[in-house]
């Protein structure tokens, strides 16, 4: 896993929910990062990245790199989902609806 270069979080209590370091490299949408929108569906890659995107995405969103510790702490409610197996998505309607976890194909063709 890539690193972003090590600075301090402060965690809601309970401690840091993800089997990997804070400052692990996620991805995020410039809607969530600079535009406040709301962490609606969430991935966790069949490599093992996370991403974390305000809802369906499209060729003309631009996608950021965040830490996940940052990630974390924009979004508390993402520490749900710390457990979801790599090659699944969840997705939610609204902030503080309930995650709807699945499967998800890969896209690049391999198995």
């Amino acid at each position: 896993m890539h690193t972003v270069e090590p600075h301090s979080h402060e965690f809601p209590e309970g401690g840091w929910p993800f089997d990997v370091e804070p400052n692990t490299v996620a991805f995020s949408s410039a809607q969530v990062v600079h535009q406040g929108a709301p962490v609606l569906v969430v991935y966790h890659d069949h490599d093992g990245e996370w991403q974390f995107v305000h809802g369906d995405v499209t060729d003309d969103d631009e996608c950021l790199l965040v830490c996940l510790g940052c990630a974390y702490h924009r979004t508390p409610g993402i520490a749900e989902l710390a457990s979801m197996p790599a090659g699944w998505r969840a997705e939610r309607g609204f902030v503080g609806g309930q995650w709807t976890l699945q499967p998800y194909a890969r896209s690049d063709g391999e198995a």
